[in-house]
């Protein structure tokens, strides 16, 4: 009888013992930026330190990347409606989109700048059937534009043979030409 006793008392103390406290939980909140991005706030700019999926997901179309990850509708919640333009740079680890917004959360220009990139297989081929023997030490992607269109971009290449260097800098609008130039 005493060990029937001691062993619903033993049992009943467990059981207390590992009870859980039931709190209240907190609202939650749908973010702005489903990637996980980093806030940087320098008066009135902004600035988001993105992680891609993959490399070179955000330099490869950084304006359809910023549409697909971030909502300027939920910014203009969180931050107030106190601005009449809205100036967003979003940077990764080899470039940034610098995108500005207006009071009503419309893109109005974008400014796009990014080193040391995987180049479009027909800006590869380009570079590569111009200069045989050449090889590509350094690239720069420069673009910029109106809304969601490019409206100016290119391509600076460096370019080594030995001793020799060479820059050439491509529009991939005007396909077939470049314009090379030694330095």
């Amino acid at each position: 009888m005493k060990t029937l006793i001691f062993s619903l008392l033993l049992i009943a103390v467990t059981t207390f013992s590992q009870a859980q406290e039931i709190t209240q939980l907190e609202e939650a909140k749908v973010g702005f930026a489903p990637l996980d991005a980093k806030i940087t706030r320098d008066g009135d700019s902004f600035s988001y330190k993105v992680n891609e999926a993959y490399t070179g997901a955000f330099s490869k179309d950084a304006i359809g990347f910023m549409k697909a990850n971030f909502d300027i509708k939920n910014f203009i919640a969180e931050y107030g409606k106190d601005y009449v333009s809205y100036e967003v740079t979003f940077t990764s680890s080899n470039g940034y989109l610098s995108a500005d917004f207006d009071q009503d959360g419309n893109l109005v220009k974008t400014f796009q700048k990014f080193k040391d990139i995987v180049l479009p297989l027909d800006i590869r081929r380009e570079v590569y059937m111009a200069n045989k023997g050449w090889t590509m030490t350094q690239n720069k992607y420069v673009a910029s534009g109106r809304g969601d269109l490019i409206e100016k971009e290119i391509y600076k290449i460096k370019l080594e043979n030995g001793n020799q260097k060479r820059t050439m800098k491509i529009d991939p609008r005007i396909s077939g030409s470049s314009v090379a130039s030694n330095e």
